[in-house]
């Protein structure tokens, strides 16, 4: 498998990483809630549904904290772009955070101290994804594919939740979605400009941290390979398809076709996936 030729290495002076700026205030203020006209509306096992998934999604950007900081532990092994992607991802992570931590007590009434308590009892486990985290590259391939997944998974929530409860929250839902797309496109950036040395590697380290989810079978709290925990809510070959769209944005093969089906994809005879518990 060989990449597009390009004609020259991007250069550092090339690096422009972006960051959008956005305030949670715009879309969701202060004492925000629900208008009764959508309420009345929404399916109450929908609503279960997303009140569950809300109290997963929401202790799961928190958990770009511990990753971050041990992260920063390592600095001295890093590329000066790789820290500005950083330092930017980690943010908007944060942002998300709060921003999920609104919504959640919007739909749910569990209050912020509750939230705080459950998020302290964590146990985030770093070794067992040492594998990703073995130098620069590494991690770049595991936020490609974190940040991929993420963009469609918020997508798909966009779909099948916000979108019921009004604009309020379906705004949050587009910027989460365009935030994810966004570190998708640093990651690149940064893998083109510092390490064009090792692209053909990328393949191979793609498909180690599929296995590597497969292997685990479940999240460890430490933010890379969350979509373990929902992975019934996509098809069998979501994480193929994943890869497949990331070799394509690096110049590896064409954009491929089932990949505008990943966000509406449901069992038969269901109008949304249930979780499962």
């Amino acid at each position: 498998m060989v990449p597009i030729k390009q004609d020259k290495q991007p250069s550092a002076q090339t690096l422009s990483l972006q960051q959008r700026l956005w305030q949670i205030d715009d879309f969701l203020p202060a004492h925000y809630q629900i208008p009764r006209q959508f309420l009345q509306r929404i399916d109450q096992n929908r609503h279960r549904n997303f009140v569950q998934l809300l109290s997963r999604h929401v202790y799961s950007e928190g958990d770009s904290r511990p990753l971050f900081q041990y992260l920063m532990n390592r600095q001295t092994e890093f590329s000066p772009a790789f820290l500005q992607l950083l330092s930017a991802w980690f943010s908007d992570e944060q942002k998300h955070y709060q921003a999920l931590r609104q919504v959640f007590y919007v739909l749910s009434g569990v209050e912020f101290e509750a939230m705080d308590q459950v998020f302290a009892s964590r146990n985030h486990e770093i070794e067992p994804i040492q594998a990703l985290l073995q130098d620069e590259l590494t991690i770049l391939v595991a936020f490609l594919f974190d940040e991929m997944g993420s963009m469609i998974s918020y997508r798909r929530d966009l779909r099948e939740y916000y979108q019921h409860y009004g604009p309020a929250l379906a705004g949050i839902a587009k910027q989460l979605v365009m935030d994810e797309g966004v570190h998708f496109q640093n990651a690149v950036q940064v893998i083109q400009i510092m390490h064009y040395e090792r692209y053909a590697e990328i393949p191979a380290l793609l498909g180690q941290v599929a296995q590597l989810e497969k292997a685990l079978g479940r999240y460890c709290q430490s933010f890379f390979l969350d979509h373990a925990q929902e992975q019934h809510r996509f098809p069998p070959n979501f994480n193929q398809v994943i890869i497949q769209m990331i070799l394509a944005h690096l110049g590896w093969g064409d954009y491929p076709p089932a990949a505008y089906h990943l966000w509406s994809w449901r069992p038969a005879g269901q109008t949304f996936t249930p979780l499962v518990t």
